[in-house]
């Protein structure tokens, strides 16, 4: 169940009050871990997926985005299921938000409407440089599949083209080793900005949810509390 969806429909009294509740039944220091990494997590970089499908990949990559504090990955299903490998996630997608889409025009045109700077990975020596890539506003960085990457509409679509420089006989790397390299080398840079974190009222909203889905005990309790105000049947 996707908890966040009941956000907009909670009252800031309900909210408080289901916040204390759910808060009562953690120990301090589970509560204080969220908070440590809400601060440390950003939306200024944001990883898009056209039909990748390897279960490895797609988890390994997921893995990779949460642990560097990237909170949003968007989703192309168009040819290709995503479904991660759950041994290889662990557990880090409750931590994301996914969203989904059936349509890459549709994914890239809602990401450019949220600000983002398309970056499609690619193995052209003529695209730019890993380390040359700006990060002066939101970037979405797109991989494609496993075998072909990116098709030519989500190159089209995208404002910049980039790639891993490399130097040995192999042209190109595995597709959650790319995204780790990317990964690292953008978040560090982001850092160094003073805009690359969330906003309080996004804060607000992913701890509230993270609380939510904190384990049986507290997705029971958030249950009862949305039936007793009439939210869920």
């Amino acid at each position: 169940m996707d908890y966040s969806h009941f956000l907009p429909r909670l009252s800031p009294e309900q909210r408080s009050s289901l916040e204390q509740r759910l808060s009562s039944t953690m120990l301090p220091r589970r509560i204080d871990r969220m908070v440590q990494v809400l601060a440390n997590r950003t939306r200024h970089l944001t990883i898009a997926f056209e039909d990748l499908y390897h279960p490895h990949n797609a988890g390994a990559v997921m893995r990779t985005a949460e642990c560097f504090g990237i909170q949003d990955i968007h989703i192309v299903e168009n040819l290709k299921h995503f479904r991660p490998s759950k041994g290889v996630v662990q557990g880090s997608a409750r931590w994301l938000t996914l969203h989904r889409y059936r349509d890459v025009k549709e994914a890239w045109r809602t990401l450019k409407d949220r600000g983002y700077r398309l970056a499609a990975t690619s193995v052209d020596p003529g695209s730019l440089p890993l380390e040359d890539l700006p990060v002066d506003q939101p970037l979405a960085l797109c991989f494609g599949t496993e075998e072909l990457g990116l098709t030519e509409a989500a190159f089209a679509e995208a404002d910049l083209h980039v790639h891993v420089p490399m130097v040995g006989f192999t042209e190109s790397l595995n597709v959650s080793v790319t995204a780790a390299l990317c990964i690292r080398e953008l978040t560090q840079r982001i850092h160094q900005r003073d805009d690359w974190q969330l906003s309080q009222a996004e804060i607000d909203d992913l701890r509230l949810t993270w609380l939510m889905q904190e384990g049986n005990k507290a997705r029971a309790l958030t249950i009862a509390q949305l039936r007793e105000w009439n939210l869920v049947g």
